[in-house]
């Protein structure tokens, strides 16, 4: 049986399991390892995902199931993505949905490990979540099959999907490939769905040239909001030294050259206001219009 769950279109013997170790054939069906025990429960603020212009200044409740279709050997939430434990509490779609309600929380977030290989709980969850009236937020390597993209498209309001470097940095790296990635990108903005981007900067393996390459494509795409985030050494690269802030702003100047609307920094010291792309004036994204000039912001 083939998963169509993402870009690698695993065929999956009865009783046998997806590169993601996640998705198993029973029974003549495919299914996820633990439809529902989750892995990761928590109220976030919305910028943690990270998105700066989405419902800023909410909350967001997070959920997590375990899996991956990546094995980038940077991971930092590789206890979550690349487990497998026994015993995780089951979490129904409505309770989910029902919690997130009855508390005021304005959002329902897909994070932590990869939704793509447990996309049949997210949609579930989603679906009951638009029904009552609450956004949805996917945070997502990016990595969808066609046929994922079309399921999900109409499910998600809100997007950060991780563009992590050119495509060698893919294949060594990671085990993926950057086209399905950049595929997926161009059909969420041309959906009309509101998408940040981020990229985990690492220093000795990034470079300026990798950025500005992203950066081209990005814009290409019609992406307005990239975060450029510090790596911290975890899972198998330990040995590393945290990137340093001085390298980020080098990286940070790199993707200003490029000509996207809003660059942000992450993991760092250093801060950057909203600032207005029509008049150039700092301004605060939460009405939806800029403060000075009253142009419309970008975002919800």
């Amino acid at each position: 049986m083939k998963c169509d769950f993402c870009f690698r279109h695993c065929e999956i013997k009865e009783n046998g399991w997806g590169w993601c170790n996640a998705r198993t054939a029973r029974n003549g069906k495919l299914e996820d390892r633990a439809y529902g025990h989750l892995a990761s429960v928590a109220v976030d603020p919305v910028e943690k995902k990270p998105l700066y212009l989405f419902l800023p200044g909410t909350e967001t409740l997070s959920v997590a199931m375990e899996g991956c279709s990546l094995s980038c050997s940077f991971c930092q939430n590789h206890d979550i993505s690349q487990a497998h434990h026994e015993g995780l509490p089951y979490v129904s779609p409505e309770h989910v949905v029902e919690y997130a309600k009855e508390n005021g929380i304005p959002s329902v977030s897909f994070t932590y490990s990869e939704p793509l290989v447990w996309q049949d709980y997210m949609a579930d969850v989603a679906f009951l979540a638009k029904e009552v009236g609450l956004k949805t937020i996917m945070v997502t390597n990016g990595e969808f099959s066609e046929e994922a993209l079309e399921r999900i498209l109409p499910l998600i309001d809100a997007y950060n999907i991780d563009v992590k470097g050119d495509d060698a940095f893919y294949r060594s790296v990671c085990s993926g490939r950057l086209a399905p990635v950049m595929n997926a990108i161009e059909k969420i903005m041309m959906h009309g769905s509101h998408l940040e981007v981020t990229t985990l900067v690492i220093e000795g393996l990034h470079t300026k040239a990798m950025i500005e390459s992203i950066g081209t494509m990005l814009r290409e795409r019609g992406v307005k909001v990239w975060h450029l985030t510090r790596f911290f050494p975890a899972f198998q690269m330990m040995d590393r030294m945290p990137t340093s802030e001085s390298f980020l702003s080098e990286m940070l100047a790199a993707a200003d050259s490029i000509g996207l609307d809003y660059v942000f920094p992450g993991n760092s010291l250093q801060r950057r206001p909203i600032v207005c792309p029509h008049c150039g004036k700092e301004t605060s994204p939460r009405n939806g219009r800029c403060s000075v000039c009253g142009e419309t912001i970008e975002g919800v």
